[in-house]
């Protein structure tokens, strides 16, 4: 899951406009219907990025995600959250 989120972000601005801005922590939550919520985490003192920006350039490119089923306790599906971090890798400019 978490490579797969690197490749939908790779093919974005992100490396540019945050050049310093090596890895994204972001909860997923997928929730019993199959639905799934998609959340950058930011420490508190994170005002050197754009965290709206971040969230959603991360929504934007997370809108086709493929459906991912939900996690079964006793027969029910139940919601589930997991944090991953998403390496974002500096593209090489050709010259």
């Amino acid at each position: 899951m978490a490579q797969l989120i690197q490749e939908k972000l790779d093919i974005d601005t992100l490396s540019i406009l945050y050049p310093e801005l090596d890895t994204i922590e972001v909860k997923v939550t997928i929730f019993p219907n199959s639905s799934m919520k998609f959340e950058p985490q930011f420490s508190k003192d994170s005002v050197a990025y754009d965290t709206i920006k971040i969230d959603s350039i991360l929504q934007a490119r997370l809108v086709d995600f493929p459906k991912v089923n939900p996690a079964i306790k006793r027969g029910v599906p139940v919601k589930t959250q997991l944090i991953l971090p998403i390496i974002i890798k500096a593209k090489e400019e050709k010259k």
